[in-house]
């Protein structure tokens, strides 16, 4: 996932085109880790577990920039907020070190644990859907089909580990 261009109309509405939500979910990874540069990201929508402890009151809906590298091998799961596009929470990090289990359940669908007993769960998908169709008439979508690919090939690694 990359982009140059500003985000437009803040990432909502009519506005809202894939390089500006793009742009909008690289600045909540980008914010909050230091050398962003080396990660390739991910989008995904559907995300649960542990992301900020446990959730007060109504949930928030989340959803989570997945940075990837296989160099050191390291995953960083930055949750956001899907209706602001904001960071809704501190970012994870899962390398060699602190990796207890990661597991393919269905296709694209993975969960992940810590060593510090930490568990995540997230489907990636070629469309990253932000809004709920029932509730939007123009849903806010991330094209990421080659990024979802290579993300999903580097999970089935980590999951042969």
């Amino acid at each position: 996932m990359s982009s140059q261009h500003p985000p437009l109309g803040g990432g909502r509405g009519p506005a809202a085109s894939d390089a500006a939500l793009k742009t909008a979910l690289h600045r909540v990874f980008d914010g909050q880790i230091p050398n962003y540069g080396s990660y390739n990201l991910v989008c995904a929508a559907e995300a649960g577990g542990m992301l900020n402890g446990p959730f007060p009151g109504t949930p928030t809906p989340r959803g989570v920039v997945l940075g990837y590298r296989r160099q050191p091998i390291e995953l960083v799961i930055a949750p956001f907020d899907r209706r602001t596009l904001e960071a809704a929470g501190r970012p994870w990090t899962i390398d060699l070190t602190n990796l207890a289990y990661a597991a393919e359940s269905a296709p694209g669908a993975f969960d992940i644990g810590t060593s510090t007993g930490r568990e995540f769960s997230f489907t990636i998908r070629a469309e990253c859907q932000l809004d709920v169709a029932e509730q939007t008439a123009a849903p806010r979508t991330v094209e990421q089909e080659d990024d979802a690919a290579d993300f999903t090939a580097f999970m089935r690694e980590l999951c042969a580990l």
